[in-house]
């Protein structure tokens, strides 16, 4: 298990925090999908309490991060094949539909700006620069889908978009396909701004299926099925 940085946002409750830092380590796959973990393990690795730590970890099971094992602690959410298609089809599902929702009523400036940092791509392997493009990517889809006013649409959205970032590394995507990561929004921030939701719809679904191809190949090619990191359905 490898030690996780420390430092943590200022102002958080201590639960607050152990849940924010053990589901960004899930989320980064610093916590491998089927691995064993333990209160005792986790208050070691990030220095809080096991109060605290027992209550991020009952909130952890509750999205889906973890499971309990009786006696036994916890288990990271392990990742099938199948779950990996259900993150897809429930993506396919919401995001072209809001993308039409959205149109019309984007804030522009906001989405370019995102857009020029997405642009700058980063290094495979540098952590930072891996976190700085993940992060903008991400926003960039939360603020389309933050348009559209729902705000229970928009808290289903933003778990699933930390799962897709799970997928992208158990895939390797951001190691090996990093020109293909570093895509400009240009034609869907035209096609938001405008109101053309066809444009938009076509684009984003066209985007959905590129991204399902290059995890799924990526864990094809580099994870054996019953492993720790992926298993058959």
């Amino acid at each position: 298990m490898t030690r996780p940085n420390r430092t943590s946002p200022a102002g958080k409750g201590l639960s607050e925090r152990a849940f924010d830092r053990i589901k960004q380590d899930i989320v980064w796959c610093r916590l491998s999908p089927g691995e064993a973990i333990s209160e005792a393990q986790l208050t070691d690795l990030y220095g809080i309490g096991k109060a605290p730590i027992r209550q991020a970890l009952s909130r952890l099971t509750q999205e889906g991060y973890v499971t309990p094992i009786p006696r036994h602690g916890h288990v990271i959410a392990p990742v099938t094949l199948q779950s990996v298609q259900d993150v897809f089809e429930l993506r396919m599902l919401l995001e072209p539909a809001a993308v039409e929702k959205a149109c019309g009523n984007v804030d522009e400036s906001k989405l370019r700006r995102l857009d020029t940092r997405c642009a700058q791509g980063f290094v495979p392997g540098n952590v930072a620069s891996e976190t700085r493009f993940m992060n903008a990517n991400r926003e960039f889809h939360l603020e389309i889908v933050r348009c559209c006013g729902n705000a229970r649409l928009l808290s289903t959205f933003s778990q699933l978009m930390d799962e897709m970032t799970r997928l992208l590394h158990l895939g390797f995507v951001l190691r090996e396909r990093p020109e293909e990561m570093k895509r400009e929004h240009d034609g869907l921030i035209d096609a938001l701004v405008t109101g053309n939701r066809v444009r938009a719809r076509d684009i984003t679904v066209a985007h959905i299926n590129t991204v399902r191809t290059l995890v799924i190949d990526g864990i094809i090619k580099n994870t054996t099925l019953g492993n720790a990191n992926i298993a058959p359905a």
